[in-house]
């Protein structure tokens, strides 16, 4: 009996090593030394005899590869992208597509939605999601709070009315991580990160209160690929 617990974690072990194993897809999908097409036979060998209904992850491994074939086709060479590509498009974009700022003289209608029972009626909301937030521990009325892909908002009257839009056209739209100095609630770094692949655009810093940001050394020049 005295080899029972043994069997037991050993069983366990070996059930957790085989799971890791099977889906080892998971972990080469955010692995860029591994090449697009390596992963995409990976994981359909991983789901060949597998139900594909919900929660099988069948779907997550699809729209990855819907939203990553484009990019490295044909070579499928993941490993020498450029980590600044999506904002040099984007730059790209607006020196091409310049704004028509008298459109906008009257600003803003809210047109909704304004409730989560306008949208899905299910468990996905649609209403965005909240990665994190800060309460200042000196002034409650202050809380900040990063969105996982509609940016950095903050409240100076604890929650009543929010602003946002400052981090509108930074190189991505997700805040997954804010950081506050306890001395100074004005000087905000943020982790402005890419809510599709989870790739991280560098840190932010913010010494007015999140009303303007410029990027920190944290970024993809000196630390390259972000993850």
């Amino acid at each position: 009996m005295k080899f029972l617990p043994f069997i037991f974690t050993s069983v366990f072990f070996l059930l957790n090593q085989t799971n890791s194993f099977a889906q080892k897809y998971k972990e080469m999908m955010f692995d860029p030394s591994f090449n697009f097409y390596e992963v995409v036979e990976e994981g359909e060998n991983y789901f060949k005899n597998k139900e594909k209904g919900k929660g099988s992850g069948w779907k997550g491994f699809q729209r990855w590869v819907v939203n990553n074939e484009y990019k490295y086709f044909p070579s499928g060479e993941r490993d020498s992208i450029d980590p600044f590509f999506v904002k040099n498009e984007f730059l790209s974009f607006i020196e091409n597509n310049p704004a028509q700022k008298d459109l906008f003289n009257n600003g803003w209608e809210n047109l909704g939605p304004n409730t989560i029972g306008q949208i899905t009626g299910h468990y996905s909301t649609g209403l965005g999601r909240i990665e994190t937030f800060f309460v200042d521990p000196n002034n409650s009325q202050r809380i900040y709070l990063g969105s996982r892909s509609g940016g950095f908002w903050s409240s100076t009257d604890g929650g009543t009315t929010w602003q946002g839009g400052t981090t509108d056209f930074l190189t991505a739209s997700g805040v997954n991580a804010i950081g506050v100095s306890p001395t100074n609630s004005d000087s905000v770094l943020i982790n402005i990160r890419n809510s599709s692949n989870g790739t991280t655009h560098g840190i932010f810093r913010s010494v007015d209160g999140g009303d303007s940001w410029n990027i920190t050394p944290f970024n993809p020049v000196n630390l390259g690929w972000g993850d």
